[in-house]
């Protein structure tokens, strides 16, 4: 497992130095959320469940996820952040027709999730919607308008999975915003809460298979502890590289290093 998402950050680097612009940061601090849910949802099927990427600029990890599971074109990674090329710099539907929603304007995925909740209710189709947010993101008033509503709902077939990396782009989020209670806020919208480490597979798997039990009377929300630049030590928790240009050739090298498979 580990040298398959060591290969999956190592796409993701290569895709944005050869854009020579992207987010590297928040990129590699959700490869193991957005594997486990792609692998859990069986995103190729007709009969998957569906899956938002609220916080749009991870899209690298995305387009290397989909580039391992054999759904995009050979060397197509490297058009991303190209004019005409499907791979945009966020995530877009009209480019790219299997994504279930273009997103990069931070705040909405949640919103649109409840959209897909209540059509699916309403077909009385049992599937399930995973939004992804970033923690940072949490400070869109917006979130919390789509949460009270899924909390007050009781719309148990959106799970909500935040990337808990503790940075924005301009720095550590508790130097913009202090610490407050992650659990009691989202108690008191009516979630379920759970804390996972958002780099165990088996941790997130094992918390996804426990929120698709269909007996569940209230929406679940997980806090994924992650790290930010995971994978790469001179970026891990390194705000630096959270949207970056090329490389210096040395930190490309020694990236490539430390993530190619021994």
């Amino acid at each position: 497992m580990s040298n398959i998402l060591k290969s999956i950050r190592k796409k993701i680097l290569l895709s944005v130095q050869n854009a020579d612009s992207g987010h590297l940061g928040p990129s590699f601090s959700c490869v193991e959320i957005l594997f486990s849910i792609l692998k859990k949802i069986k995103f190729s099927s007709n009969k998957r469940n569906f899956l938002i990427l609220s916080k749009g600029h991870a899209a690298p990890t995305m387009y290397a996820l989909f580039d391992y599971m054999g759904m995009l074109k050979k060397n197509e990674l490297t058009t991303l952040r190209k004019f005409n090329s499907r791979l945009q710099g966020h995530t877009d539907k009209k480019k790219l027709k299997f994504l279930d929603f273009g997103t990069g304007a931070l705040g909405q995925g949640l919103s649109v999730s409840i959209g897909y909740s209540l059509a699916l209710k309403l077909q009385n189709i049992k599937k399930y919607v995973f939004c992804v947010l970033g923690d940072g993101e949490l400070q869109e008033g917006q979130i919390w308008e789509a949460a009270m509503y899924i909390g007050s709902n009781k719309l148990t077939n959106i799970i909500t999975i935040i990337d808990g990396n503790k940075f924005q782009n301009d720095g550590l989020i508790n130097d913009n915003f202090k610490h407050f209670n992650m659990k009691k806020k989202w108690d008191s919208f009516g979630f379920k809460f759970v804390e996972v480490n958002g780099h165990s597979c088996k941790d997130l798997n094992k918390q996804f298979s426990i929120a698709m039990n269909t007996k569940n009377k209230k929406p679940t929300v997980i806090y994924c502890n992650t790290i930010k630049g995971k994978g790469v030590s001179f970026m891990e928790n390194n705000n630096k590289y959270h949207s970056i240009k090329k490389l210096k050739i040395e930190e490309l090298n020694q990236a490539i290093d430390e993530l190619n498979v021994k």
